[in-house]
């Protein structure tokens, strides 16, 4: 077991069994779903409550996500991606650092400032599509996926045709 751990890459399949078994656990025990965009709007929300407290308290929207508190299993989850992320690093040793993938290299240049940007306007893209469509790839495709649900199963389809055909216009030259 100790040297799977330690491996830099993990077999999908495994993986893929283990958050299965793990989503089993938190609808049996908690009757809650995996997902993680709901931890970002708790996070926004008190980071707009400190400087501006009224605009929470009088948005449902706000606190709809607030309901069953700040601190749920659903942002202690978010935060073990993290550490968990982290010690697996540390597990496997592995000391690569890949600032530019050469993909991106070839696309656009090695500036990092230019990859970092392009990274940043992704990753709120994502969270916008995210929370538009009510919930994060996790929570459509894994949690709602079990359940068979016909949006999620949809959201997937959309999820890799807009996926690829994304990385088709931008990695045109490779």
């Amino acid at each position: 077991m100790k040297k799977y751990l330690k491996q830099s890459r993990w077999s999908p399949y495994i993986v893929g069994t283990l958050i299965g078994m793990l989503s089993w656990i938190t609808f049996y025990f908690m009757n809650e779903q995996i997902g993680t965009t709901t931890s970002i709007q708790k996070i926004s929300g008190v980071i707009i409550g400190i400087f501006h407290k009224e605009t929470i308290l009088n948005s449902k929207y706000y606190m709809n996500y607030f309901e069953k508190g700040i601190v749920t299993w659903q942002l202690a989850f978010v935060i073990s991606i993290f550490f968990g992320s982290l010690v697996a690093s540390k597990l496997s040793k592995e000391k690569r650092v890949e600032y530019v993938p050469e993909i991106w290299k070839k696309n656009f240049g090695d500036k990092r400032s230019k990859r970092y940007l392009g990274a940043f306007i992704g990753g709120v893209l994502l969270v916008f599509g995210a929370r538009f469509a009510d919930g994060c790839t996790s929570g459509h495709a894994i949690s709602g996926g079990l359940q068979l649900a016909v949006s999620s199963w949809l959201f997937v389809a959309f999820l890799f045709a807009s996926a690829i055909t994304t990385s088709l216009i931008i990695y045109k030259k490779s």
